[in-house]
């Protein structure tokens, strides 16, 4: 008997010495033959591919100018919502802080409020002798740090004061006078600007273009307000984002009389052949899926009044091809309503620019179509300011002025004033309602069909390593969609039937930094099951970069909680025979893995490491590190992640090292903002050991795994 014992000990301490060093590699972890590195523009491409043939076949039905009407209608509203509602005008409170007296022109340098201490810099340009009210030229720069300085500008301003024109050059958002300082260092102006209030835009349920397109409104209210202006005459132009601005315009200002959008308009099908993506304040969530293109088809709206596309044949950002489709659409347009004559295209041979024969071609066209010789064209030499002699505000920056609000401020207004408030949950009741309330809040954020689930694996040949079973296996939620993952299961007949699932936002190879914990929740009777989410590991990059998920209405955040939730379901339900799912998340992982736990039961605890604290935490940060990987469009109008911990309750959920908005660790204040609140929740079922939020590394941290894992 003694033997038998000492026997039995001998084979626990190998079997466990076994489980201990298991070591696993990367080779251990790679599934694909070769990385599927084109996966996702490939299957995205689809997507926007489906969506704008119907498009087209919508278009092609239009035959009279009703039908047309109808379909511009639709465009304006579209716009509107994608938009968000403009404010009230206020008092422009606009002044003339300099003037520059150049014999045959004046330039006086301006600055004005869109909004109540918000400012917008710019130069009029005058003509010298104005008998009468001329026409006026807005101009719109795009993505030029220098702004109105910028010397294209310049030259046009000038050729158009000498032509009659009363011209208005300003600075969008981020650029020139409006430059951000504290972005120096995160991309150059005003990209860096763009993107920074155009996440924290997104997230509060507002859009960046919101504030730009009030500032280019209100130039517009500055010019007819001017007496030497003719109202009826305001022309506009700019080129790439000011050729965007000078389209995006047009559904909600009717004053533009004669449009001139440079080395922008384009359709939007050919710049995702071309893998082309955009910035920010160009992309409206899910106008693919309403067939409506909003690279191009915002400028219908403008007709039947003059339009040029001024464009060129080797624009890197806007293919010839996509113009030519355009202009079909636009010269049908234009026809129906009886005026051919009053659209054109210009393509001269030169790149993404806006060079003398571009800006040529714009001066002919304005003088064309307000009542002046277009022959007038050419551009004679000038004497291009410097740039500190056209500033406006103090210092050049708009931020010295007294009382002067920033882009950011604008953003918190919105949110402070629309972000969703919801009740203390502190009884088995209020945990109930907020599930109730929450689950279809959830879906509709997410905005994915979660009923069509697809679980077709392939399974690769089984391999035992260190005492361990490797299985390796290609999962399809969908067509064009693989998702590589391994099973690291106990050797033998000993598969309890428990499962981790791990995700990762560096990939699922990121699990051979812990074969430690690997090694400890096998011998505890677990098998691992970790998974490359889409375009995550052997499957990136996401192209969530381009915005084509965003456009074609499917975030790849929604994308990825659909994969987490198939591969819950393929555990349970397929010949694996889970009885039992805990899933260990990583970063951006970690958020997906928490949002599945809100539409799922199936699994039944949580370890969430450096998971974002709250999206309201990137909207207050000056300068978030987050990009598109977490953009739900509105999500804080509906909820944030204290209901989101909270809907797991009584489930167990460990939180370590959760980040702020800026990616470093978050602080103790956001900690217990949301941690005091899950606790609450907790308690109230008696179920306060079920969960916690720390900060803790190394040993400390391995051990906190194993034991939220396992430990009843």
């Amino acid at each position: 008997m003694k033997s038998l014992l000492r026997l039995l000990i001998i084979c626990l301490l190998v079997s466990s010495s076994v489980y201990g060093q298991i070591k696993i590699t990367e080779n251990d972890l790679t599934v694909l033959d070769e990385p599927a590195d084109t996966m996702m523009r490939s299957y995205l491409t689809g997507i926007v591919d489906r969506q704008f043939a119907e498009r087209e076949s919508i278009l092609s039905t239009f035959k009279t100018e009703s039908d047309w009407d109808e379909w511009i209608s639709t465009i304006r509203d579209s716009v509107i919502a994608w938009t968000g509602p403009l404010p009230e005008r206020t008092p422009l409170n606009a002044r003339v802080t300099k003037r520059i007296d150049k014999g045959d022109y004046i330039i006086e340098n301006i600055i004005y409020e869109s909004r109540p201490d918000y400012y917008v810099s710019g130069n009029l340009y005058l003509p010298k002798e104005i008998s009468r009210r001329r026409p006026a030229h807005l101009n719109v720069i795009g993505h030029a740090a220098n702004g109105k300085a910028n010397e294209r500008y310049q030259r046009m301003s000038i050729a158009q004061a000498k032509n009659g024109f009363v011209v208005f050059t300003i600075d969008q958002l981020g650029q020139g006078e409006r430059v951000v300082k504290q972005y120096e260092g995160w991309d150059s102006a005003p990209g860096n600007a763009h993107r920074i209030i155009g996440i924290q835009a997104f997230i509060s349920g507002t859009h960046v273009f919101n504030i730009m397109v009030w500032d280019a409104i209100r130039a517009i209210d500055y010019l007819v307000g001017r007496p030497e202006v003719d109202p009826g005459k305001i022309c506009m132009t700019g080129s790439s984002g000011g050729g965007m601005m000078t389209t995006y315009i047009l559904p909600l200002d009717n004053r533009i009389a004669v449009a001139v959008p440079a080395c922008n308009p384009n359709t939007w099908s050919y710049r995702v052949h071309a893998n082309l993506g955009t910035d920010h304040e160009q992309v409206f969530f899910g106008a693919f899926e309403s067939k409506i293109d909003p690279r191009g088809d915002l400028l219908f709206t403008q007709a039947p009044k003059p339009l040029m596309l001024n464009t060129t044949t080797d624009d890197n950002l806007n293919p010839p091809r996509g113009v030519w489709n355009l202009s079909n659409w636009l010269y049908k347009l234009y026809s129906v309503y009886g005026v051919p004559e009053k659209f054109t295209t210009s393509m001269v041979r030169a790149a993404h620019d806006y060079n003398q024969e571009q800006r040529e071609m714009t001066y002919s066209w304005m003088l064309r179509w307000t009542g002046n010789d277009a022959s007038d064209l050419w551009e004679e030499d000038a004497i291009i300011e410097k740039e500190d002699d056209l500033y406006a505000a103090e210092g050049g920056s708009v931020y010295n002025e007294p009382d002067s609000r920033s882009d950011h401020d604008l953003v918190l207004d919105y949110f402070n004033a629309n972000k969703a408030e919801w009740e203390a949950v502190k009884n088995s009741k209020g945990l109930e309602r907020l599930k109730t309330e929450l689950k279809p809040l959830v879906k509709e954020i997410l905005h994915i069909d979660f009923n069509h689930v697809n679980t077709a694996v392939d399974f690769q040949d089984e391999q035992n390593t260190g005492g361990v079973k490797l299985r390796k296996f290609v999962l399809n939620p969908e067509t064009g969609i693989v998702l590589p993952g391994v099973l690291i299961e106990p050797s033998g007949n000993n598969n309890t039937g428990k499962y981790i699932f791990y995700i990762n936002e560096k990939g699922k190879n990121s699990l051979k930094y812990d074969s430690d914990i690997v090694a400890d929740l096998i011998n505890k009777g677990y098998s691992i099951c970790a998974v490359d989410l889409r375009g995550i590991g052997e499957t990136s990059p996401d192209m969530a970069g381009r915005f084509w998920d965003f456009l074609a209405g499917r975030p790849i955040f929604g994308q990825r909680v659909k994969d987490i939730l198939t591969i819950v379901n393929w555990l349970k339900d397929s010949d694996v025979g889970a009885e039992e799912i805990k899933l260990w998340g990583t970063g951006i992982c970690a958020l997906y893995g928490s949002f599945a736990g809100v539409l799922s039961d199936d699994i039944s605890g949580f370890v969430l490491e450096q998971p974002l604290i709250s999206f309201e935490s990137v909207v207050r940060e000056d300068i978030p590190a987050y990009n598109h990987e977490i953009i739900l469009p509105g999500i804080l109008e509906k909820f944030d992640m204290t209901q989101i911990y909270q809907s797991l309750c009584p489930r167990k959920v460990l939180v370590i090292n959760p980040l702020a908005g800026d990616k470093n660790i978050a602080g103790n204040i956001d900690i217990e903002q949301t941690g005091q609140a899950v606790s609450v929740t907790y308690k109230a079922l008696k179920k306060s050991g079920a969960w916690s939020i720390v900060t803790s590394e190394g040993d400390a941290r391995a051990d906190l795994i194993v034991k939220t894992f396992t430990v009843k």
